[in-house]
């Protein structure tokens, strides 16, 4: 199964969930990773359905998707934030997560995306994980969360 990680790191200039989100979607889009249609997708469905996640250590991460059928290639786009970029809590769409990073996930079947989101779940609790995805340079963060997720 191709699988490909994408990691960039971002000033001051993403401020808002709505520009998070896109970049990390144009991403996956100047790779044709993702049909045009998906960054639409995950804006309306952040809207009512929030990504943002409090992890063990305290630190906020958002994990926006949308649907399956809008993607060519199983991938992950994952941009962290120099400055935290609030997002809706998941468990509670009344309230904020300041969230370090976005992992924009994008996988081509369903079955996929759950098996991987709940592989990710699992490591966003080890603050281990959590701390080296946020610390390790982009090509080590890629090799990292591979071997972590067990694909090539």
């Amino acid at each position: 199964m191709k699988f490909e990680i994408l990691v960039n790191d971002v000033g001051q200039e993403i401020a808002t969930w709505e520009q998070a989100i896109t970049f990390a979607g144009n991403q996956l889009l100047e790779r044709w990773y993702i049909q045009p249609e998906y960054i639409a997708a995950c804006l309306t469905r952040e809207k009512s359905y929030p990504t943002g996640l409090m992890m063990a250590n305290g630190e906020g991460l958002a994990i926006p998707h949308a649907d399956y059928q809008l993607v060519n290639t199983n991938s992950i786009s994952i941009v962290r934030f120099a400055k935290p970029v609030a997002f809706g809590q998941m468990e509670d769409a009344d309230l904020t997560v300041e969230c370090g990073a976005l992992f924009n996930l994008a996988f081509a079947t369903s079955d996929q995306h759950m098996a991987i989101l709940r592989r990710l779940f699992t490591l966003f609790q080890e603050v281990e994980f959590v701390s080296r995805c946020r610390t390790l340079d982009e090509q080590a963060t890629v090799a990292f969360i591979k071997q972590q997720l067990n694909i090539e």
